[in-house]
C-alpha cells in the first residue's frame, strides 16, 4: 500500500482529500499545519 501525507489547514479539505485517496487504496496521514507535518514526516518513515 502507498502512503501520502497531505497537509491543509481547512480541515474540510483534509477530510474530503484522506476519503478520496484511502478509496484509491492509500494509506493516508493528515496534518492541519506544516510543522506538525515535518514531525509526522521524521516520525513515520
Amino acid at each position: 500500500m502507498q502512503r501520502i501525507l497531505i497537509v491543509d489547514d481547512i480541515a474540510e479539505n483534509l477530510y474530503y482529500l484522506e476519503v478520496l485517496l484511502k478509496g484509491n487504496g492509500f494509506e493516508v496521514q493528515s496534518s492541519i499545519n506544516g510543522a506538525q507535518a515535518l514531525q509526522l514526516a521524521r516520525e513515520i518513515p
